[in-house]
């Protein structure tokens, strides 16, 4: 396999390579092959043998939201390389509506910078989120009351039996999801945004740099928020009423500054976080009686939960 995917042009490969420094809380064992590919025509052949040989497959974003087992991955890992992060030249589409579209694997708290420098407004909601433009789309990836799914155009997906443009009218879209097939990896996507004034757009990505920086952890390693927020309610809330800040498990903390972060202290393994996980949601259960569903999704494993072992304080 190793060999068959190496043989694709603007494709690379790697045996046995560690997952871990690619995510943003830094756990995890190796993936068996990661696959980098510098064009759409190239990751569309390498989806296609990966299907055709039955083998299991899972794309890297950004690595925010992604915990890697401890034993890896038993599969190919595909990850998109630097020729998909890119914004192209903004186009008037009428009025003061300007369309941008940016290659699937840049950072989106890049583009964010990058259209508030251009004096466009729409994206200041995601000026501090993780991940990638890809992952954004996929996650509906949202914060201060913006959301992808609000700007969003379209998207150009790749698959291994199709490829091409979807309108984002189209999806099925709710909080934190797409309604994107699962066997589909975005690599671009074309946002409308409003003309503004750039000092106004950077002034208020300060305010709300100024936000998370107060209410979130910082100069730590962590998902992002590891549970959704359930209806009429924040995860965090309900963590932080159970008295979780600052429980730990191995390596693993509840973050002290926002008990709906998972802080790695030094050490942590992905057993450490799962353990964690499955007590914060165990606890939230048996005294509120609400079931958190993670934001985080696990490559190579499962919740412990899921196996029939969530346990509480």
């Amino acid at each position: 396999m190793a060999a068959r995917l190496g043989a694709i042009p603007d494709a690379r490969t790697w045996r046995d390579a560690p997952l871990g420094p690619f995510t943003t809380i830094g756990v995890g064992g190796k993936a068996d092959i990661l696959l980098t590919a510098a064009s759409s025509a190239a990751l569309a052949e390498a989806l296609r043998v990966v299907a055709d040989a039955g083998v299991p497959w899972s794309i890297l974003g950004g690595g925010s939201n992604l915990l890697v087992a401890d034993s890896g991955f038993a599969g190919v890992v595909v990850k998109l390389d630097d020729a998909f992060h890119y914004v192209e030249t903004p186009v008037g589409v009428g009025g003061r509506s300007m369309r941008v579209v940016a290659g699937g694997g840049l950072p989106l708290s890049r583009l964010a910078a990058h259209v508030a420098q251009a004096g466009l407004s729409g994206l200041e909601f995601a000026c501090g989120i993780p991940g990638s433009v890809g992952g954004a789309v996929v996650m509906n990836a949202g914060a201060h009351s913006g959301s992808v799914s609000g700007v969003l155009e379209a998207v150009h997906v790749v698959g291994p039996t199709d490829s091409g443009w979807l309108q984002a009218e189209l999806l099925d879209w709710g909080y934190r999801r797409s309604g994107l097939p699962g066997d589909m990896v975005v690599t671009a996507a074309s946002f409308r945004l409003t003309r503004g004034v750039s000092a106004e757009i950077l002034e208020h990505h300060r305010t709300l740099l100024g936000v998370r920086r107060r209410t979130q952890p910082r100069a730590t390693r962590s998902f992002g928020s590891t549970f959704s927020n359930p209806p009429g309610d924040y995860a965090g809330r309900l963590l932080e009423s159970c008295g979780l800040k600052g429980v730990r498990r191995g390596g693993a903390q509840v973050s002290a500054v926002h008990a709906n972060f998972i802080s790695n202290v030094g050490d942590a393994t992905a057993g450490d976080v799962l353990g964690l996980m499955s007590m914060m949601r165990g606890t939230v259960r048996t005294r509120h009686e609400v079931v958190l569903d993670p934001e985080v999704r696990v490559l190579g494993g499962s919740f412990l939960w899921d196996q029939g072992a969530e346990v509480s304080d």
